[in-house]
């Protein structure tokens, strides 16, 4: 089967979400709710990225962050809100960095879904279950009722020691190709170790060129 990866667009979109997300866990009252799950040691690291290592992060070809998108339990009762809930009441959160990255964040995820699901699916690891279940409410519905909810953005793989640590040893190398490599191994790491399709980490080889394309940055 033919699937159509990202277009570089959608990288430029994923490296400029990663890099607000780095910034947020700069935030010293920010940031421990989104390390939960490291070890101390690797959380440190990320609160103390210096301005070159978060954008030679950021061009990691997927979202660093999570909606919770394998969680269906969470998001039953995320989208359950849609019949109880004044949807015009104001988010509890409008104007923080951690309220603007969710509206951007799922509003890119969103419009992704409807255009290009595949794509979606490998940027985020999203189930095709959650990539319908989001599209099949407009934008202004999904924003409103993720607004509520301040346990909704984490840290991708917040569990897995192995793939964060190759993303800030290897992840950070003054060496491009060291550094594009390890890219391209955390990926395959996230996809293969969730129980999706073996498709997705054939899509993730054949991703490599536009995603290093895109992770190139101008300084370096």
């Amino acid at each position: 089967m033919d699937f159509q990866g990202p277009t570089l667009a959608d990288y430029e979109n994923v490296r400029s979400l990663n890099i607000a997300f780095l910034k947020l866990l700069q935030n010293g009252n920010e940031c421990a709710r989104y390390l939960e799950g490291l070890p101390e040691e690797l959380g440190r690291r990320l609160r103390r990225l210096s301005h070159r290592e978060i954008g030679r992060l950021a061009a990691t070809p997927f979202l660093l962050f999570s909606f919770r998108e394998r969680d269906d339990g969470f998001w039953q009762k995320v989208l359950a809100d849609d019949r109880t809930r004044d949807l015009f009441a104001l988010p509890l959160k409008t104007t923080d960095d951690a309220g603007r990255l969710v509206s951007a964040g799922l509003g890119f995820v969103w419009q992704l879904a409807q255009r290009n699901p595949f794509a979606a699916r490998l940027l985020c690891g999203a189930s095709t279950h959650w990539c319908e279940q989001i599209t099949e409410r407009t934008i202004f519905h999904i924003l409103a009722v993720a607004g509520h909810r301040s346990d909704l953005l984490v840290l991708r793989a917040q569990h897995d020691t192995e793939i964060w640590q190759k993303l800030l040893v290897d992840g950070l190398s003054n060496e491009t190709e060291t550094r594009h490599a390890a890219h391209i191994s955390a990926l395959q790491s996230v996809l293969t170790r969730l129980p999706a399709p073996a498709a997705w980490s054939a899509a993730a080889c054949a991703s490599r060129n536009p995603a290093l394309k895109v992770a190139d940055e101008p300084q370096n």
